[in-house]
């Protein structure tokens, strides 16, 4: 969501947190069931990472089995500056019904509950100090959800060990760039990228003022943005500048989607709802384009998205022949590879 988040790098201190995959613990009993409406079965706890004193909500989405094929790839999804476990949630069901399990985080001292410091803590909380604690908090959640796949936990154990992707919007973009591979200056810790993701998909995502560390990225990567998908917090309308983070990735397997009419809130699925809720405080409105096209945009997202995963995490020939010239773009839209 901000642009400038990574300004500040040098005045900030290196977090004194070390990670290791013994270090969680399950809190809360046995996986409860959410209610989250919408296909195969969610099931949402909290996790607790001893190790740094932290809680990590989590919420798992499984689809559906289809002629007894329960193994499925998994995609782990990071919300917005503000957000929840309700954000992306109609990118979720739409993977659902493709076969895909979902694995929704909620990262504190970014979620929801920074909205009662008001504006002026909304934007202290997109630090780089809350960037790598989402980070920690994704490597986190990835070795615990192997680790029950390996065990045999009752659901977990379909998830395809070998099958994984990584997404977010906006400040969840941010931690998807970090993930894949973005170079950090060293004081920032070497344990920010994780080497088992196969495919990350970026929705709303921005260079920041260091966007030569992008260049470390060679792990398949998709970005989504659109010509409304500007700053909410900033001085930016215009989502050009998103545009940076694809022109900054090494050729190879890259692509990017460009949504005319598209704004902020149109990529965060839905249940993202500081997507909107920061321009309000702003004293912005919503405008109309976005509203308008919402159906548009919603359905090249999920087809787009889908197809993605599809190539990238089950080798699907049909869907990276689909992939070269995506359906369904409108007048103003675009699409890019490599």
């Amino acid at each position: 969501m901000i642009r400038r988040l990574f300004l500040r790098t040098a005045a900030l201190p290196l977090l004194a947190s070390s990670w290791t995959a013994a270090s969680w613990a399950q809190t809360g009993g046995a996986s409860g069931r959410a209610a989250d409406p919408g296909p195969g079965t969610v099931l949402q706890n909290v996790w607790r990472d001893d190790e740094r004193q932290r809680d990590i909500p989590w919420r798992l989405r499984l689809p559906e089995t289809r002629g007894g094929a329960g193994s499925v790839p998994l995609i782990i999804f990071s919300h917005g500056l503000g957000g929840s476990l309700d954000g992306g949630a109609e990118w979720s069901r739409a993977w659902a019904e493709a076969g895909f399990a979902t694995l929704h985080l909620q990262h504190a001292g970014s979620d929801r509950a920074i909205w009662a410091g008001g504006l002026r803590a909304v934007k202290a909380a997109a630090s780089v100090e809350q960037l790598v604690a989402r980070c920690r908090d994704v490597r986190f959640a990835v070795a615990r959800l192997l680790q029950l796949q390996q065990s045999g936990e009752a659901g977990w154990v379909r998830i395809q060990p070998d099958a994984l992707g990584m997404s977010g919007h906006s400040f969840g973009a941010h931690t998807t760039l970090a993930v894949a591979g973005r170079a950090f200056p060293a004081r920032l810790g070497s344990d920010l990228a994780e080497p088992r993701f196969k495919a990350f998909a970026a929705f709303s995502p921005a260079a920041g003022s260091n966007p030569d560390g992008l260049r470390t990225i060679t792990r398949p990567m998709l970005c989504m943005t659109g010509s409304l998908d500007g700053d909410p917090l900033g001085s930016e309308r215009s989502g050009d500048y998103r545009r940076e983070v694809y022109a900054h990735l090494p050729p190879g397997a890259k692509a990017q989607l460009w949504l005319e009419g598209a704004d902020h809130q149109t990529f965060g699925g839905s249940g993202e709802v500081g997507a909107g809720r920061a321009a309000r405080l702003a004293g912005r409105g919503r405008p109309e384009a976005p509203v308008a096209l919402a159906d548009h945009h919603a359905a090249v997202i999920r087809t787009v998205t889908t197809d993605w995963w599809r190539a990238w995490l089950q080798g699907d020939a049909a869907a990276v022949q689909r992939l070269k010239s995506p359906q369904g773009l409108a007048s103003g839209d675009a699409w890019a590879q490599g």
